[in-house]
């Protein structure tokens, strides 16, 4: 039906991963074709339920969307983030932009846990494969492994983010002993995912949609933005540790500035691929002048930069400064367009800064 695998775009993004140069960035741009927009769900249940309903309106959407540079679709298997808590006894609501798993948190009591372990019977991993196998029946199409989640968030979603924050001082032990139980969940479930969608022979994949030949996934724990520097180190860098360790690849999703502190601990980590910034609502765009010199940190460490709409066509002299100051060497970097011919426009523009930088 569809060829989402191009070669060239591919070639580009094992010289990303492999940190070799290509001179100049991966670069992926996306535009709509049209303004049209497939029907609206008739509930809640078909938009995040439905696995008919959620493969035709991503079929609609590829034939909708320009393609430009190293940019190629992709399904992502959006359950919401975090959603391994919904798989190993906790529950999840429905809402209109995302699924939510810490309204009714299981573990109430220390002394007295719930049995938290992987449920292959649970409601929520049932569709997980089940939607999965349902995009899987297009040999063509490049499946996602579902968001998992971080370890310490999916522990947010059974304990309630609140609760867990006073657990960090009042029950450190229980909290290291149910990291360490979700953590070797975490790690059964991610293998149960690169199977299934490994099948196929294309590229592995997740939310980032940075396609590998290797499994890979991206790493976070965005409860860290609530705790310091020395609770990060204590409760979240062994499992990261341990995580990147068990993958031949893996991105860290730095999200906000409330993570910054936590920045130089994980780009020690001798394993971490690389680093994806998400700046946040209210912060400046990921263009801005403002992040450079994190990003230069970043690459000298010798990490690879994901940035994800980290480029703008209105802003062609932010945009222009980001490409001449940053190391092309395993850089990523998306931009959304308004329509096919700003995406061309971008495009070019950005090649021409390279051709620039070369000469």
């Amino acid at each position: 039906m569809y060829n989402y695998v191009y070669k060239s775009a591919l070639e580009n993004l094992e010289k990303f991963w492999n940190r070799e140069n290509v001179d100049r960035c991966v670069l992926a741009v996306t535009a709509p074709l049209t303004e049209k927009q497939y029907r609206k769900p008739k509930s809640l249940e078909e938009k995040w339920l439905d696995a008919e309903f959620i493969y035709q309106k991503f079929k609609f959407n590829v034939e909708n969307t320009y393609f430009c540079a190293d940019a190629a679709p992709m399904f992502f298997t959006n359950l919401g983030p975090g959603v391994l808590s919904a798989c190993v006894g906790g529950d999840f609501v429905l809402a209109e932009n995302t699924i939510w798993f810490d309204k009714n948190p299981i573990v109430t009591d220390w002394n007295n846990l719930p049995d938290i372990r992987f449920y292959e019977e649970s409601k929520m991993w049932k569709h997980i494969i089940r939607l999965q196998n349902r995009f899987l029946h297009d040999k063509n199409t490049n499946v996602s492994v579902t968001d998992l989640g971080g370890t310490l968030d999916i522990i947010a979603s059974l304990r309630g983010t609140e609760e867990l924050l006073f657990d960090l001082y009042d029950n450190p032990k229980h909290v290291k002993a149910l990291v360490k139980k979700v953590n070797k969940i975490w790690f059964d479930a991610f293998n149960r995912q690169i199977e299934l969608v490994g099948s196929t022979g294309l590229p592995y994949n997740n939310w980032m949609n940075i396609p590998s030949s290797k499994p890979w996934f991206p790493l976070q724990c965005d409860f860290s933005a609530m705790i310091s520097p020395a609770q990060f180190e204590e409760f979240v860098l062994p499992g990261l540790i341990e995580q990147t360790n068990y993958m031949e690849r893996s991105i860290y999703h730095l999200d906000g500035c409330g993570a910054i502190p936590h920045l130089d601990m994980i780009l020690d980590i001798p394993k971490l691929t690389g680093i994806q910034w998400t700046a946040g609502a209210g912060q400046p765009p990921l263009w801005a002048e403002c992040w450079l010199d994190m990003y230069k940190k970043i690459q000298s460490k010798k990490k690879n930069l994901v940035l994800l709409d980290g480029l703008s066509e209105h802003d062609k002299t932010g945009a222009e400064k980001l490409i001449k100051t940053l190391d092309p060497t395993g850089l990523y970097i998306s931009a959304g367009c308004c329509n096919k011919a700003a995406a061309e426009r971008l495009t070019e523009c950005v090649f021409s800064w390279y051709k620039g930088r070369r000469k």
